[in-house]
């Protein structure tokens, strides 16, 4: 078995490649990416045929309303688990265990595992992962014994989480997600702004995470409105389409402190 791992990008092809490649080279065999992917203009459309192409592994699907999507996308997978990535995701940090490991770390007092956390990941918290229990390279704390907006207490993020499935059904019961208090965003901040306002449903009181972070999201740009476009969607995608592609080893992983860094890059041309 692997982990359904839904996906969601946008104008982004070429940074997709790039934790496509990340997830197959650093965890091998944990998780079935299902890509929900939107584009703009037909460049950037080639930009997701190009990679579809090099990933046939993958599953790939054209957005058509990413509410509904994501709702599918999770009632198929209802009796398992799956997992969340967004495309500036990169799995920096080899995983060497079983999807079967993985899961077991998720006991019936287990709301998700993050692999974005670790002691590490110390930038945006007030206090350090307060550990209640160890299981080989895995901790387990109570996250609701820090703030919805603390790094520890953020308990529903689209950077590489593992949940289960009938759990976030149950959290969510259909809801469309209009009502949140952050309607200028996009829909997965929506999301995780109505799971910070509703928490104290949330049964189950831990989260479990590795004791160093495996996942970064890197801000090189954005595809919304607000944020920081060190390297626009645009330029990245024409020279991928040009057989360019972000050389994984060129970026230095050294010191992460928390789940999003800057880390500069370099582009090297594609071997055939």
């Amino acid at each position: 078995m692997t982990i359904p791992t839904l996906i969601v990008s946008k104008n982004r092809a070429c940074q997709l490649r790039l934790l496509l490649e990340s997830l197959y080279f650093n965890a091998t065999g944990v998780f079935q990416p299902h890509v929900v992917w939107k584009s703009t203009t037909p460049e950037f459309e080639i930009g997701y045929e190009k990679v579809a192409a090099e990933f046939p592994q993958a599953i790939f699907t054209r957005e058509t309303y990413l509410l509904v999507d994501f709702y599918h996308f999770l009632k198929k997978h209802q009796a398992g688990h799956f997992a969340l990535f967004m495309d500036d995701c990169i799995f920096f940090k080899p995983l060497r265990v079983s999807p079967e490991e993985l899961i077991s770390k998720m006991d019936k007092d287990t709301w998700c595992l993050s692999l974005r956390l670790g002691n590490n990941t110390t930038e945006n918290t007030e206090k350090p992962i307060a550990s209640i229990s160890e299981d080989g390279d895995f901790i387990k704390y109570k996250f609701k014994e820090y703030s919805p907006y603390d790094n520890y207490g953020f308990c529903f993020s689209w950077d590489g989480v593992v949940y289960k499935t009938q759990d976030v059904l149950d959290l969510f019961d259909d809801n469309d997600f209009t009502k949140t208090t952050n309607q200028w965003a996009i829909l997965p901040q929506k999301i995780e702004n109505f799971t910070q306002n509703n928490r104290d449903k949330i049964s189950k009181n831990l989260i479990c995470c590795p004791k160093q972070s495996h996942v970064v999201s890197m801000n090189y740009n954005t595809t919304h409105s607000a944020g920081d476009n060190y390297h626009p969607v645009d330029q990245l995608n024409l020279r991928y389409v040009n057989g360019q592609i972000i050389d994984f080893n060129s970026i230095n992983f050294e010191d992460i402190g928390g789940t999003h860094a800057y880390r500069g890059f370099s582009m090297r041309q594609q071997e055939i």
